[in-house]
């Protein structure tokens, strides 16, 4: 791009953005300042004139690391943080909530621009996740049964170390909420917080999307960064871990033990910075028997352990959580549970638990928002399974069978073995497929034809 065109791109930013009610800073691509409002010389201290062309390591102490701008610029991502602690003119010291985004001018990135927020420091509890939902914390995970505050005390415990973390807990038991915890209590909080879900990678992609590409490395590669560099001061959360392949899961404990990795195409490793927090819905004995994940995998990311109880192994939790998920989706209405809903919510198995719990007080809720009161039968009414049932049955759900493993058998017997066509009948993932058949010990067919 002309040079000429690329600076009065440049003014034109600063002369809109002069009097923005937000800081604004951006930069070129040698990362010299070049459109610097009022807004955030308030923030930091200076002058605009004093500012303008000089690069971003003079005026802040930062470094390729933790800064933002620099950040967005090299990796071609956004970045989005929401407490960045810096230090600007004088040894001042900055708090401040970024927005930071490459520029890109008919397919090539001029430079980056950051929208800042002065804040003060310790809002930790009401940050958000790099979705843009509320980061939670400690202090949102409900319970007082015995098994749920041993996981809390365990949580909090691990959450002053930089330790690899292991959450081990069925689906709907909160893994990624106590991961957000985890971070939000640790030093790394100011850092991002990453939630990466690993079975549902498109296959074939997971080692990019982990450690990221350079240009080169194959066609069409371009710079891009993985998740372990977007992580870089913060946490990972790596859920469903066992469903990477083994190939994969050896470039992880690579990069664990080492702390650097290696971006596809790269000519030399990139140092990383970045807590993984891993989680898996199976026990990891069963994951090693089954071959899901590598025992030495598994030793580096369960440094510290945690197992997450199921509901029903927690009865006593259930009014406290239907109460507060009465409250949080109730809008204002004064709703209660009436004896007997309560004793429907403790006699079900809670096969989903929380998630299901939550579902189903949430769709009785949207169901009669004229009740005072919700009653066994509304909240039978709406759940999905138990609704199958006559009204007037009793209080007793007996425990709900999981089709889904017969499911998956039957499929792939169908399928001849052949996961390809198996996923499709499922309408599945061919990746998820696999691990399924490698969960349940099902040999794949030597063919595995489209």
């Amino acid at each position: 791009m002309e040079p000429s065109l690329v600076a009065d791109v440049w003014k034109l930013y600063q002369e809109i953005l002069e009097f923005a009610p937000v800081g604004v800073h951006a930069v070129d691509r040698e990362g010299r300042t070049r459109v610097y409002n009022r807004a955030m010389g308030e923030i930091d201290g200076y002058r605009p004139d004093e500012v303008l062309e000089k690069n971003v390591f003079e005026l802040y102490e930062l470094d390729e690391e933790t800064s933002t701008l620099w950040r967005a610029l090299k990796t071609g991502h956004p970045v989005q943080i929401e407490e960045q602690v810096y230090v600007a003119r004088n040894g001042r010291r900055v708090v401040t909530q970024n927005r930071t985004k490459p520029v890109v001018i008919a397919g090539e990135i001029i430079g980056a621009m950051e929208i800042a927020v002065p804040r003060e420091a310790g809002g930790a509890h009401d940050a958000e996740d790099a979705r843009g939902g509320r980061r939670h914390s400690f202090a949102d995970i409900l319970g007082e049964s015995p098994a749920m505050r041993r996981a809390l005390d365990l949580a909090e415990r691990a959450a002053k170390t930089d330790l690899p973390v292991l959450l081990v807990g069925e689906t709907g038991t909160g893994k990624e909420l106590f991961a957000q915890a985890i971070h939000q209590a640790s030093a790394r909080k100011h850092g991002p917080f990453l939630a990466q879900n690993c079975a549902a990678w498109p296959e074939g992609l997971a080692e990019s999307v982990l450690f990221g590409t350079r240009r080169g490395g194959f066609t069409g590669a371009v710079d891009r960064a993985g998740v372990f560099e977007l992580a870089c001061g913060g946490t990972l959360f790596l859920d469903e871990v066992h469903a990477m392949s083994p190939a994969v899961q050896a470039k992880l404990l690579r990069a664990l033990q080492d702390g650097e990795i290696w971006p596809i195409g790269a000519r030399r490793s990139v140092r990383t910075d970045a807590r993984v927090v891993a989680a898996m819905n199976v026990s990891p004995s069963e994951a090693v028997r089954l071959g899901l994940v590598r025992p030495d995998l598994l030793y580096r990311i369960g440094a510290i352990a945690i197992h997450l109880p199921p509901l029903r192994d927690r009865l006593e939790d259930i009014p406290l959580l239907a109460r507060a998920f009465l409250k949080k989706y109730g809008e204002g209405r004064a709703v209660r549970l009436s004896s007997d809903a309560l004793s429907f919510l403790t006699s079900h198995d809670w096969p989903g638990n929380v998630r299901e719990l939550e579902q189903t007080v949430r769709s009785a809720l949207a169901l009669w928002p004229e009740a005072a009161e919700l009653t066994p039968a509304m909240l039978r009414s709406a759940h999905p399974i138990l609704g199958e049932g006559a009204p007037d049955e009793g209080l007793r759900t007996p425990r709900m069978a999981r089709p889904a493993d017969d499911a998956i058998r039957q499929a792939y017997e169908a399928c001849g073995g052949n996961l390809t066509r198996a996923a499709r009948a499922l309408g599945i993932s061919r990746q998820r497929m696999q691990y399924h058949a490698r969960r349940l010990g099902l040999r794949t067919s030597p063919r595995q034809t489209p």
